[in-house]
This record gives C-alpha cells, sequence and structure tokens, in this order.
C-alpha cells in the first residue's frame, strides 16, 4: 500500500463541545484516531453526539469499538449517531443488543 492510498480519518469537536464529527474511514489504520474520537464524544458521561455524515467507510472492527462506547455510556447519557452511512446501521443492526 503506498501512501496516497493510506486511509485517513479526522475528527473535529462539535460547536459548543456537544459531540464530534468524524470525517474518512475507519479501518485498522485508523484505530488509533477512532478510539480518540470515540473517548472525545463521550468523555463526560453526558448525553453525546457523534456526527457520522463525513463517515465514507467502517470496518467491523471499528463498529465494534462503537457499540462498546454506547454501552458504556450510562442510561441517562445516551450516545446518539447522526448520519451514519447505511452499511454502518446494518452492521450495529447485528451487533448491537439492547440491555435487559
Amino acid at each position: 500500500m503506498t501512501d496516497s492510498h493510506r486511509s485517513q480519518l479526522q475528527m473535529a469537536r462539535l460547536p459548543g463541545g456537544r459531540g464530534v464529527q468524524v470525517i474518512g474511514d475507519v479501518d485498522l489504520s485508523t484505530r488509533d484516531i477512532w478510539q480518540r474520537a470515540l473517548e472525545a464524544a463521550t468523555a463526560n458521561a453526558a448525553p453525546a453526539l457523534l456526527d457520522l455524515s463525513h463517515l465514507t467507510f467502517i470496518d467491523a472492527r471499528g463498529a465494534a469499538m462503537l457499540v462498546d462506547a454506547a454501552r458504556h455510556q450510562p442510561d441517562t447519557a445516551p450516545l446518539t449517531l447522526t448520519r451514519p452511512p447505511a452499511i454502518l446501521s446494518r452492521m450495529l443492526t447485528l451487533l448491537y443488543r439492547p440491555r435487559q
């Protein structure tokens, strides 16, 4: 894989500290950045927003990390996804089991 074909992932805080916007691909090469984005979005145990409108790819492990982050949020502070890609919505349907 050449440098020009490497996956890229960027994150930016949303205005007012309401959450994080994610831009690019989540895969093996960007997993550390993805983990930091999830931690930033859920850092204060308050309702969190993750804007995924510019997420272009996410692998199964990245989706599992998202599920794990959501499961560790308190019930009073949900993790809300904004405009996730269709493939992520399908993966989450398969991976996510609501708490009993």
